[in-house]
């Protein structure tokens, strides 16, 4: 089952070499297994992309679905620690790689449904948690606001330097907009 291979060394194997250069020796190497137990489980390097990209929409939209459902934080955290498990985690991995630009644009062309699918997902949790708890103003414009974090949150990813510098100005968006 494609599940007994680890994520990481897969991602990380990517991200150094870039989609179009890494190859299944490369990638079998840093699992330690031949190259075809790869094709064995995945029949070709586009499949094996698409199944690191499918797990890893699944383990962010999992990690941002428990960021809105923990009681003791306040809203605006809640929120917060969801955009950042979404989007915000995969930015040093990123900005350290070489290809970090060439992954993003594939990404963004090619966006799987997958990744529409979860971001709705999201959304709508992010908007019934306002709709919650947020103040009296947010909650008619919940679904609104909801979206709108998601956007900001995916363009701070290009616009700070790094990922304590995207957590600080995500926490002040957020902070202002659920506020009001």
């Amino acid at each position: 089952m494609a599940a007994d291979f680890p994520l990481d060394p897969i991602v990380v194997t990517f991200a150094r070499y870039g989609l179009r250069k890494t190859s299944m020796e490369d990638v079998a190497a840093a699992l330690g297994v031949s190259r075809q137990a790869l094709y064995l489980r995945h029949g070709s390097k586009g499949a094996l992309i698409d199944w690191a990209t499918g797990r890893l929409i699944d383990n962010a939209l999992a990690a941002a679905l428990a960021s809105i459902e923990q009681p003791a934080k306040t809203l605006a955290d809640r929120l917060a620690d969801a955009l950042d498990a979404w989007v915000g985690r995969h930015m040093a991995a990123l900005h350290a790689s070489p290809h970090g630009v060439e992954i993003v644009a594939m990404l963004q062309r090619d966006q799987p449904d997958a990744v529409r699918t979860a971001e709705r997902r999201l959304v709508a949790a992010m908007a019934e948690a306002i709709r919650l708890s947020g103040p009296g103003s947010a909650v008619a414009r919940a679904g609104s606001m909801a979206q709108a974090l998601c956007w900001t949150a995916r363009g701070l990813v290009h616009a700070v330097p790094d990922h304590a510098g995207f957590r600080r100005q995500l926490d002040h968006i957020v902070g202002a907009l659920v506020a009001r």
